[in-house]
């Protein structure tokens, strides 16, 4: 085997044979186009209850003439929301994918060394 050389296998073409599967960047790409929608849904849905409980007060500085005087706190809650929806189903994916996901270690690699060795003293 020459230097440059990899472990991957590849079929005939030369192309590596470890690809994702396609139906992983179809759902990527909904949840890509849903989170912003979701955190819009929430934003509106948090002001509104907010409006019914008044469990905050929303400032004047915040409120801008126009036909919705309410929209840059739902861009700004839009935003929060949004990433917040993000970082939660990034969290269950690495629960997910660590769970079902392939070993660690691959077929070149060496296991790990359990031992520590003596401990010196002089």
């Amino acid at each position: 085997m020459t230097k440059n050389d990899s472990f991957e296998p590849r079929d005939r073409t030369g192309a590596k044979t470890n690809r994702m599967h396609p139906i992983w960047r179809g759902i990527g790409f909904a949840l890509l186009i849903l989170t912003p929608f979701m955190g819009y849904a929430s934003s509106v849905l948090l002001l509104k209850y907010n409006s019914e409980n008044q469990w905050m007060a929303i400032p004047r500085d915040l409120l801008i003439s126009g036909k919705d005087p309410y929209l840059l706190i739902k861009i700004i809650l839009t935003i929060a929301f949004a990433s917040l929806i993000f970082l939660l189903f990034q969290i269950l994916t690495f629960f997910i994918y660590r769970v079902a996901g392939p070993s660690r270690y691959g077929p070149v690699d060496v296991p790990p060394v359990r031992f520590r060795g003596k401990r010196y003293k002089r």
